[in-house]
């Protein structure tokens, strides 16, 4: 039931991919639909030393819902969620993010620790970029991802950008940064057939984001755009 509802919200994205072209995308892509999570996987401390508020963790997570969703990356790399990266306490790590009820105990936008964050996802598949601005502007984008954690702003199971009043994961980071920057950072979007839907490749593009750590190594530089 969960995958059933689930499933649902991205065959309403009909402007982005028809019927035909989800299928051919499940059915033929060379990437498995079921991997499972590494309960052990961590971002090692050194690594951690590396990271900063308001950086943005990309991953792919197990099932397959997760495995729909980076099949239509129609890429190498395997991603399928987003968050942001805060700190609690100048010590450790966490992730805001936002995710459906049919996968979590909470609906919408919510906090957990990092070592969890990872050891839900797929080995080798965690990458980090930090937004080209200056460090004022990066923790201003973790205390807007607070401000709607706090908010509890629920999950947008229709995947609709235009609707400020729910949030899928990429589309929080959209309404973060638009609040930040008081533009639209990622107005290419416009450029494609799927407006109203963020997708993870227009945070692979050196010109905003620089690379902290890259598990997925040549699998996501090709792609990091010029």
């Amino acid at each position: 039931m969960k995958r059933v509802k689930i499933l649902i919200g991205f065959l309403t994205l009909s402007f982005c991919f028809s019927a035909y072209q989800l299928y051919s995308l499940i059915s033929y892509r060379t990437i498995p639909l079921e991997i499972k999570a590494n309960p052990n996987y961590r971002i090692s401390i050194d690594e951690k030393n590396l990271l900063e508020e308001g950086d943005i963790i990309l991953r792919r997570g197990e099932g397959f819902v997760s495995s729909v969703i980076s099949n239509l990356n129609e890429a190498d790399y395997q991603i399928s969620h987003c968050a942001i990266l805060v700190q609690k306490d100048s010590v450790e790590w966490y992730v805001i993010h936002t995710v459906s009820s049919d996968l979590s105990d909470i609906d919408g936008v919510q906090t957990e620790k990092l070592d969890r964050f990872t050891s839900e996802s797929v080995d080798s598949t965690i990458v980090v970029l930090r937004f080209k601005a200056d460090k004022e502007k990066r923790q201003q984008i973790a205390e807007r991802a607070r401000y709607y954690l706090y908010k509890k702003i629920p999950f947008d199971n229709a995947f609709n950008i235009a609707d400020s009043t729910e949030f899928y994961c990429s589309e929080l980071i959209y309404k973060v940064f638009l609040d930040v920057m008081e533009s639209d950072v990622f107005e290419e979007r416009h450029q494609t057939n799927h407006p109203n839907f963020l997708t993870f490749n227009v945070f692979l593009d050196n010109r905003k984001f620089d690379i902290i750590i890259n598990h997925q190594h040549d699998k996501v530089t090709r792609y990091f755009k010029n």
